[in-house]
């Protein structure tokens, strides 16, 4: 899991809203340049209707972003929104698609 200071709060999810989107197989991401790199998970109840399934999504999300937030190029604010075929991919493929979506997005060194 992500240190609390390295999770995006909510004014900074509304500046999210001039950033550009990059869309994967299992999530799509919407990022920004930032000063400072941030992250968030945010799952739809429409994607996954119980708040367990929700939270161990977000938990893996949160594993696979451990890996690459080291590696980035320059400092971003970012956040992923998983789909449905999240819930059942292994965790092996999760990582890999984190590090394609961050490298299609250029944001991986």
């Amino acid at each position: 899991m992500l240190k609390k200071v390295e999770r995006l709060t909510v004014s900074d999810i509304e500046a999210l809203s001039q950033g550009k989107s990059v869309f994967g197989t299992l999530f799509s991401m919407r990022y920004t340049p930032a000063s400072k790199s941030k992250f968030a998970v945010a799952v739809s109840k429409k994607v996954v209707p119980l708040a367990v399934d929700r939270n161990r999504i977000r938990r893996r999300a949160y594993s696979a972003l451990e890996r690459v937030k080291g590696n980035l190029s320059f400092p971003v604010y970012a956040m992923l929104m998983p789909k449905k075929e999240f819930i059942k991919a292994p965790f092996t493929d999760i990582s890999k698609e984190v590090e394609i979506v961050f490298k299609k997005a250029g944001l991986l060194s």
